[in-house]
């Protein structure tokens, strides 16, 4: 080899490690958010049936892997966080590039705002993941009036060369969502007020009106179909005129529409992870549920369940469970727990030792225990009223519901095994399930103070998937707390 072909080959070689140098600091150095949420999207655009676009009243709003659960539908939430409808537009731009959905459905929430990008680490955390291309480009160059503020957008190096400080082993291990693209918040907190209906439409003109008439013209230029929604929240009365204007613009075009203000769909009194605005995990699954519904007698999409190529999906959904089920296991006060039973997936024991008084101390609880019974039950408010202990077993599968006030024992057949509720020569309430050896409470007579003592059981295989126990100050109790 000559001089000057070695010259060029260690040139290569040279320019080789830089680029692969510079490519593993950007990776490095990136936050990760994007490609976390986005990955199996990433890895697997050609397959989706249906894409949820929208900001963060979709992402906690729609759960996908509960659609696959009770429908067989494939689809993925692109929704982002703090998006206004012009960047909305564009991460579906791009998202098409690389798929072909039968049906796209939109959110409209905050139509009105004349906002473009929103804030940049929230466009960043919906669009790092974007391979560079043409429309990227064109994205980039709309929303973005800055030149100089561009090329982080390019190029994330740029926005996150000085996050070295910050890198922790997150860093260094695969980031992974388990609900393709949502985010359940498993907050729940007392909602504002909602404001009444208007009586009249009022014409909404504004960018992001612009721009989804863009989407949808989008859409049905590629033959693929549109629904609008607005999910539901406590809305202002500006929000309510915006719900009624998209009426006129989904009939304009001849696209389907719910509006969830509309819709008794939720109870905001249990179903909000914030005063004003997002829904928490028991609010998403209730209006996922109606999606679902609402797609299976409306559109033709697939019913994949029992097809090879999408065996990966039930393993997926075994992937969903554990994660609902991690950070039940790491919650902390009784509200949010209450909040996270009020799931399909899971059927419950719950008993309420009526000396503790915890339906004085948070006027949440009862409506919290009806969400999970998914009815108001008589027997619930006699034991609010009477301060007796209470006790409820949920059998989803069956559809069964079983409570007790009166103290008295019984067995009944579940679709998790045999289940008997009674007492000992103590006094202490006790409960065996399955083979019957093993007591899951904790006997009051030795010392145990506790409140509500709970065991959850997985729908799926009936097997025990987690016991959790709460003190007279409704935290978490350890055994031997007093």
């Amino acid at each position: 080899m000559g001089k000057r072909a070695k010259g060029l080959f260690w040139g290569g070689v040279a320019v080789f490690l830089f680029a692969a140098g510079i490519r593993f600091l950007t990776k490095l150095s990136d936050p990760g958010y994007a490609y976390s949420k986005n990955r199996d999207f990433i890895e697997h655009s050609d397959s989706y049936d249906v894409l949820f676009f929208g900001n963060s009243h979709m992402a906690n709003g729609v759960f996908p892997m509960e659609l696959w659960n009770d429908y067989g539908i494939v689809s993925y939430n692109l929704a982002g966080f703090g998006l206004p409808m012009p960047a909305i537009y564009w991460v579906m731009k791009n998202a098409l590039d690389e798929s072909e959905p039968a049906l796209v459905i939109i959110d409209c929430y905050n139509l009105a705002s004349e906002e473009k990008a929103g804030r940049k680490e929230m466009l960043h955390a919906q669009t790092d993941h974007l391979p560079l291309s043409f429309h990227k480009i064109q994205m980039i160059n709309d929303l973005i009036e800055e030149p100089g503020e561009r090329l982080e957008f390019i190029w994330n190096f740029a926005a996150y060369h000085d996050r070295w400080w910050d890198l922790d082993q997150a860093d260094f291990e695969g980031k992974v969502n388990v609900q393709k693209g949502a985010e359940i918040a498993f907050d729940v907190v007392s909602p504002n007020k909602m404001a009444q209906r208007p009586e009249k439409t009022v014409e909404v003109d504004s960018v992001g009106v612009e721009y989804l008439r863009r989407m949808i013209e989008e859409c049905q230029n590629r033959n693929i179909e549109v629904m609008l929604t607005y999910l539901p929240f406590p809305a202002s009365e500006e929000d309510w005129e915006e719900a009624l204007y998209v009426e006129d613009i989904a009939r304009e075009y001849e696209v389907s529409y719910i509006n969830f203000l509309d819709l008794s769909v939720v109870d905001l009194a249990v179903d909000c992870s914030d005063k004003n605005s997002h829904l928490n995990g028991s609010g998403g699954r209730k209006v996922t549920a109606y999606i679902g519904k609402y797609i299976d007698e409306h559109y033709n999409i697939a019913d994949h369940r029992g097809e090879g190529a999408y065996a990966g999906w039930e393993e997926d959904y075994r992937q969903y469970t554990r994660y609902k089920l991690d950070v039940m296991a790491q919650t902390e006060t009784l509200d949010k727990y209450l909040m996270m039973l009020a799931d399909p997936a899971f059927d419950c024991c719950i008993y309420v030792d009526g000396e503790a008084g915890i339906w004085r101390q948070n006027e949440m609880y009862m409506p919290l225990v009806e969400n999970i019974a998914g009815e108001r039950t008589e027997k619930l408010s006699q034991a609010v009223t009477s301060g007796g202990d209470y006790f409820l077993m949920v059998d989803n599968k069956r559809r069964g519901l079983n409570e007790n006030v009166d103290g008295k024992q019984f067995s009944i057949e579940t679709s998790f095994g045999n289940v008997h509720y009674g007492m000992d020569e103590k006094g202490n309430r006790t409960l065996f399930l399955q083979d019957g050896e093993t007591d899951y409470f904790l006997k009051t007579s030795q010392g145990n103070n506790v409140a509500v003592q709970i065991v959850v059981i997985n729908s799926a295989d009936g097997s025990i998937a987690g016991i959790k126990r709460f003190g007279s100050g409704l935290s978490v109790y350890t055994q031997g707390d007093s």
